[in-house]
């Protein structure tokens, strides 16, 4: 399941190292990502590139520090965003610079400027923009590489399990379904595929239901 979703990531130049790990981050859950100093052809003009992509996209990631804030160009980016009523607008503080006036009304997440990873940034998506968080975490529980990554993504929808809808449980067992690192997960299966189950089950056809609730049974769930 893709996210359709499409990021601007608006950074200082200082910062660009950093930017590149979040856009590889977003990319591996199916969001592409736009980065100046990678996207942009020399010979076009790139202040125009920038208004058009910000235009475009549907997510907002700025990378704060005090070079961000004393740079014309990116507070004018953060400017623009902020008045988009249609965009997620995520602030992420490499040295716990606040958001300026014009985002201050969002509350920035703190993030090691030497070692992201892309869950760093979801209690975010949440908060900022449910079903978009939802949908990004669904898409990391799916895309889960090993059953350690597994239980750890799958830890980040519980705390929201009783707020999702009827379509987002059913994706979430979906997901959890269509990948063995996942449902062969002792966590996963033995406790939080269960939860899941008893909230969302009968979404499920009745054959993938009984054959998933078997597959929790024979790591010791009660189903």
């Amino acid at each position: 399941m893709m996210t359709d979703s499409y990021a601007f990531i608006s950074y200082q130049t200082d910062d660009k190292h950093i930017a590149g790990q979040i856009k590889i981050a977003l990319e591996r859950i199916g969001i592409n990502a736009f980065l100046a100093h990678e996207d942009i052809e020399v010979s076009e003009e790139w202040r125009i590139k920038i208004l058009e992509e910000i235009k475009t996209a549907d997510i907002f990631i700025c990378l704060l520090s005090k070079n961000y804030i004393a740079s014309q160009w990116c507070t004018q980016e953060a400017g623009i965003a902020a008045f988009r009523t249609d965009m997620t607008v995520i602030p992420l503080s490499l040295d716990g610079t606040t958001p300026p006036a014009f985002l201050s009304n969002i509350q920035s997440a703190k993030i090691d400027p030497n070692s992201f990873e892309i869950k760093a940034i979801i209690p975010a998506f949440i908060k900022i923009s449910f079903s978009k968080g939802i949908a990004i975490t669904i898409q990391m529980i799916r895309s889960s590489p090993n059953y350690r990554r597994a239980e750890e993504n799958f830890r980040l929808i519980l705390p929201h399990l009783d707020k999702l809808s009827l379509q987002q449980g059913h994706a979430l067992l979906e997901g959890a379904m269509q990948n063995d690192q996942v449902y062969d997960a002792g966590a996963c299966a033995k406790q939080y595929i269960p939860q899941v189950l008893r909230l969302f089950g009968n979404t499920l056809d009745e054959s993938e239901r009984k054959w998933l609730e078997e597959v929790c049974r024979r790591y010791g769930a009660m189903i």
